[in-house]
């Protein structure tokens, strides 16, 4: 079981690692116009197989 101090180390880990990689694809990409090809998202992305479409209440 993990005490709250180390979920928050984790997530400040996760966070850190993600603006690494967006640090680091700017960088291999400048000084090309197009922003880099990065894009996490802030929380998992769901769609319903059947119709593809994201459930109600899905932030957008």
């Amino acid at each position: 079981m993990q005490i709250p101090h180390e979920v928050e180390r984790a997530a400040r880990q996760r966070a850190d690692h993600l603006e690494a990689l967006i640090d680091e694809a700017g960088a291999e990409s400048f000084p090309a116009s197009d922003p880099p090809a990065v894009h996490p998202e802030p929380w998992p992305v769901t769609t319903s197989v059947t119709t593809c479409i994201e459930p109600a209440g899905t932030p957008s």
